[in-house]
């Protein structure tokens, strides 16, 4: 399974996005299917493109949901030790 992960916009150029992972990293990445993103808004990357932009509320919330999703998935694993 592969979670999109999330990002913040730094710069737009065209149809490419410079954008930086909530891990620090920089990167750049494909727009084309957001068209309209702009620089400081959230969004979610997946595969080396942005494929939907999020409101700044929703990061926490997504956060939280993968935090509970790798605590799962690491029970599920020791169950199976």
């Amino acid at each position: 399974m592969c979670l999109p992960l999330i990002a913040q916009v730094l710069s737009v150029d065209g149809m490419t996005a410079e954008i930086r992972l909530l891990e620090g990293q920089v990167t750049t990445v494909n727009a084309i299917l957001e068209p309209d993103v702009a620089h400081g808004e959230y969004v979610l990357v997946d595969r080396g493109m942005i494929i939907e932009v999020i409101a700044p509320e929703q990061v926490q919330e997504m956060l939280a949901f993968y935090t509970e999703l790798t605590e799962l998935w690491a029970a599920e694993d020791a169950a199976h030790v």
